[in-house]
């Protein structure tokens, strides 16, 4: 397995080809983040990942979708 540095895991979440909205029958890429900002990892993951994939960025603070022109959502406690 090889580590890069400040990412705890990544994954493909398979979209749901029964879902009304397109964006929500797209697979995505996942990536949990051990820093940074949820909405700039999002932003520069959607630039990679192109419109057929969504994309989807946790850090320890918040999360960001790039079907919410990912605006990042605070989870801190």
């Amino acid at each position: 397995m090889k580590r890069v540095q400040d990412v705890e895991a990544a994954y493909i979440l398979l979209g749901n080809p029964d879902e009304e909205d397109p964006a929500d029958r797209r697979d995505s890429v996942v990536i949990k983040y051990t820093s940074g900002d949820a909405g700039q990892r999002c932003t520069a993951m959607r630039a990679l990942a192109g419109t057929e994939h969504g994309v989807i960025a946790y850090t320890p603070t918040g999360m960001a979708v790039d079907s919410n022109d990912c605006l990042s959502v605070d989870l801190s406690p």
